[in-house]
């Protein structure tokens, strides 16, 4: 536990003092995110802060093997998965770095997601049995490769997704690393040192993202906070409670999961509306699938009314309450699947209120356009704007 300790004020301290130098050199530098578009901060903000937080989660790493009695010697299994995720990470780090300052297409995006989640699965972070609460556990075999890329590729995308808002990713995934650090806590493996690392990197990150943001984490930071995380909580179903596992994992990290989710789904319900063949349906989807827009969970809340800090705060506690339950189902699965019940039932309501809120919203707006329109000149295109967004 000692050890453990030290690597979490290792990395606080690292990411403080990290992200504390890049937000001066990105100033000097331009890279900034202005405002404008989809953007809601009403400042150029630096948005190079991934490395800050990749700084402090190596170095407390770096202490760890070091200060830890039995990784010393080199070459040793723990070594090798270590260096498996820190290729990973470095993988998504660069890649977010290009797409910060130069952009990159979606395929080029994904293929190096594919590449850092291969690069995991060799180094021993992969996914070797499916189970079901009350009747046991089944081993994947072949489909280890499959299923571990797929659930790397999507957790990741699922941070990225979500960083809309300042404080947001960051806080939703310091939830999740802290909820892993208690499931690993008696663990004498690697994975408890990873998650306390990504725990306190993104603790001495959080304090510069909180409302208003001193600095973004930006693609390199999400992309690669949400690869340490998507590996940290495939090894905490795995090897603290097999028998749940997707479940608990998917807990852990329920708000961007669900987020990514509702986004697949009303865009690919969206290219299907007006389409009259599959050509025209993949073709459509393959356009709205990758394209960015205003209809995240977050972008929702601030749409009925609420400001950024009590949207974040009300999805920080969504995360903590489905953290918690996945905790207890991964401890006592039969209470725990009665609370994750009541849970889900209850933030379904709550997001079922706030979806009715937008919509009335948008209606009382159509209607004012409307009663204006003798005063004013038509505004089709605004109305036509907010019918698709509703």
């Amino acid at each position: 536990m000692g050890l453990g300790i030290v690597c979490l004020i290792v990395a606080i301290l690292a990411s403080l003092s990290a992200t504390e130098i890049v937000r001066v050199a990105a100033m000097r530098l331009s890279a900034v995110d202005r405002p404008g578009g989809r953007r809601l901060h009403c400042r150029p903000t630096p948005r190079l802060g991934g490395l800050g937080i990749f700084w402090g989660f190596c170095l407390a790493l770096v202490v760890a093997t070091y200060a830890h009695p039995d990784w010393r010697a080199p070459g040793g299994d723990v070594h090798l998965e270590l260096l498996g995720l820190l290729a990973g990470g470095g993988v998504m780090v660069v890649a977010g770095l290009v797409d910060d300052i130069r952009g990159l297409r979606w395929t080029t995006k994904l293929a190096w997601q594919v590449v850092a989640a291969v690069m995991l699965h060799a180094a021993g972070w992969k996914v070797e049995s499916l189970g079901l609460p009350g009747f046991g556990i089944v081993a994947v075999g072949s489909w280890s490769l499959a299923l571990t890329v797929g659930w790397v590729v999507f957790v990741t995308n699922a941070v990225n997704l979500i960083d809309g808002l300042d404080g947001l990713a960051c806080g939703v995934a310091l939830i999740g690393s802290i909820a892993t650090s208690f499931l690993l806590g008696g663990s004498p493996e690697p994975e408890r040192f990873v998650a306390l690392a990504l725990t306190g990197a993104l603790l001495g990150f959080l304090w510069f993202n909180l409302n208003p943001a001193l600095i973004f984490m930006g693609d390199a930071g999400s992309l690669f906070v949400g690869f340490v995380l998507s590996a940290v909580t495939l090894r905490a179903g795995q090897h603290a409670s097999p028998e749940t596992f997707p479940l608990v994992p998917t807990l852990l990290v329920a708000v961007p999961f669900a987020d990514t989710t509702y986004a697949i789904v009303r865009r690919a319900l969206g290219a299907a509306r007006g389409t009259r063949s599959i050509i025209q349906f993949l073709q459509q989807a393959r356009r709205r699938l990758f394209a960015p827009d205003r209809g995240h969970i977050h972008h929702m809340l601030i749409q009925v009314g609420l400001s950024t800090r009590q949207a974040v705060a009300l999805l920080w506690g969504a995360a903590v309450s489905f953290a918690l339950s996945g905790c207890v189902v991964a401890r006592h699965w039969m209470p725990g699947l009665l609370v994750t019940v009541v849970v889900a039932a209850l933030w379904l309501q709550a997001y079922r209120r706030a979806r009715r809120q937008r919509f009335e919203t948008y209606r009382r707006v159509r209607q004012q356009l409307r009663a204006a329109r003798g005063i004013v000149e038509p505004a089709s295109a605004v109305e036509e704007g907010l019918e698709r967004a509703a």
